[in-house]
């Protein structure tokens, strides 16, 4: 058995411990799965759904930058994809006097590094980037009507659970999320091509990373 298929096992078995709500068992198997293959970036997504449930939005950021930045460096571009995506996201969303989501961050990416158009074509990723933004911030963003059930709802679904009811990604305000997302993602990506792809994993993961960061 190669380390990529020890690391598919290991995910599928964390998966399965996540649905049933056992979330340190679940933690466990896919910390086995890192071990086994550092570079398959669905290890990181699944950190990130664990650690968004708990709220723990800080330590999601960094597995979410980390399946970005490989998300980024492997596969083929769909333009299809891209195209498609790139009506989802709203670049004319206020949270607040002191942020705005501005267009040009994504377009000055996709220009820079054609392979940024990828992460864009992710609408799940950057829903999951913006809603860490949301958790985190929430208590302050008194001009935006968030519904807790429709919040926890969203939860649900990344741990596998049946909701009872639409979840904020089913409604207008998702294509906000989304820009949100994106735009925290395209600031903290590493663009330094010397970098070696197993050190990249790392650095995500181990620097000071907050959800503050702008």
């Amino acid at each position: 058995m190669t380390e990529e298929q020890k690391c598919i096992g290991f995910l599928k078995t964390g998966i399965e411990y996540k649905r049933q709500g056992d979330l340190k068992e679940a933690l466990n198997y896919y910390e086995k799965a890192f071990y086994a293959n550092q570079f398959n970036k669905d290890v990181y997504k699944n950190f990130a759904k664990i650690y968004i449930s708990i709220q723990q939005s800080d330590y999601a950021m960094k597995n979410l930058l980390t399946y970005a930045h490989l998300v980024k460096s492997q596969g083929i571009l769909n333009m299809d994809s891209y195209d498609f995506a790139v009506s989802f996201y709203d670049w004319s969303g206020h949270l607040n006097e002191s942020i705005t989501i501005q267009k040009d961050i994504a377009i000055k990416g996709v220009t820079m590094d054609f392979n940024i158009a990828k992460i864009i074509a992710d609408l799940n990723l950057t829903f999951q980037a913006g809603f860490c933004f949301l958790i985190k911030h929430r208590p302050n963003l008194t001009n935006l009507n968030l519904p807790a059930n429709l919040m926890n709802n969203y939860i649900k679904t990344l741990l596998g659970q049946e909701s009872d009811g639409p979840s904020l990604a089913d409604t207008n305000a998702s294509n906000m999320v989304r820009a949100i997302g994106l735009s925290y993602l395209l600031r903290n990506l590493f663009t330094d091509q010397n970098i070696p792809l197993e050190d990249i994993t790392q650095i995500y993961l181990d620097r000071d990373f907050i959800v503050d960061d702008i």
